[in-house]
């Protein structure tokens, strides 16, 4: 009988080293800003204003929109999680812009179609 339970390599239970590769985690991460109900309030109707009067939004533009919000909803879910490490490793700039642009994809045609009351 091996005892494989005592002397096998330990697991690896860290949370981010598991998640961080993870192509779930930028999932987790989009949803967790998107049903944040301060970010919305915060950041993303001002943002909705901007593109609502805007007739072309350029890539350069959808990323100084949203950065802000998603650079505080990344530490909003760091700090929920408890997370551990450098913020900047943990959601490198790749990740953020992507998650930029997500955004910006999923409300943009209803931004277009006027259906928040922007006021």
């Amino acid at each position: 009988m091996k005892l494989l339970e005592f002397f096998n390599k330990p697991m690896d239970l860290d949370y981010q080293k598991k998640n961080k590769d993870n192509p779930k985690f930028e999932d987790e991460l989009f949803w967790y800003i998107l049903d944040h109900d301060k970010l919305h309030k915060d950041y993303f109707f001002p943002i909705a204003k901007k593109l609502k009067n805007l007739k072309e939004c350029a890539p350069e533009m959808v990323l100084e929109l949203y950065m802000p919000m998603v650079e505080k909803g990344c530490k909003e879910y760091y700090q929920d999680k408890k997370m551990t490490g450098k913020l900047g490793k943990m959601f490198p700039k790749e990740v953020r812009e992507s998650l930029c642009q997500r955004i910006h994809d999923h409300f943009y045609d209803d931004i277009q179609a006027d259906k928040y009351k922007l006021g």
